[in-house]
């Protein structure tokens, strides 16, 4: 069973408030997440409607999506900036496993991290963009 959570994750870093249990939680999260749970509540439309203030208007800018998951948001993102210059970040390997997985974002750059805590220096993108993901932080 436990195998079976780490959904193509080989191992994790534990993140601040994020404990070995959570950990399995968004494992098992992950093999249901983009056709069970996320069809319900977060549609395409929905997301790109969410995107739009972000004003991504040039392939070339750098973005960063916190909290990227398996990758939902990432892909609106990808229609509007090349995929080799955006990051997705997420405390969960199991859900960077699903985006690693998702053709369109084979050349994001994909980081477990903290989207509270964010590992880049100040200045490092031109957009910060996070949809649908501060309900799993751990103190959002």
């Amino acid at each position: 069973m436990a195998s079976s959570l780490l959904g193509g994750a080989e191992s994790f870093t534990l993140i601040r408030g994020v404990t070995p249990k959570r950990i399995a939680f968004l494992g098992f999260l992950s093999i249901i997440y983009d056709d069970v749970i996320n069809p319900g509540h977060w549609t395409e439309d929905m997301r790109d409607d969410a995107l739009e203030p972000a004003d991504l208007n040039n392939r070339n800018m750098i973005v960063v999506d916190g909290g990227g998951g398996t990758g939902f948001t990432t892909l609106g993102i990808v229609k509007h900036v090349d995929a080799k210059n955006v990051t997705i970040l997420d405390q969960s390997p199991h859900q960077l496993a699903k985006a690693k997985q998702k053709e369109p974002l084979k050349e994001c750059k994909i980081i477990e991290g903290d989207a509270e805590d964010l590992p880049f220096p100040t200045d490092y993108a031109d957009r910060y963009v996070s949809a649908g993901s501060i309900e799993y932080w751990p103190d959002p």
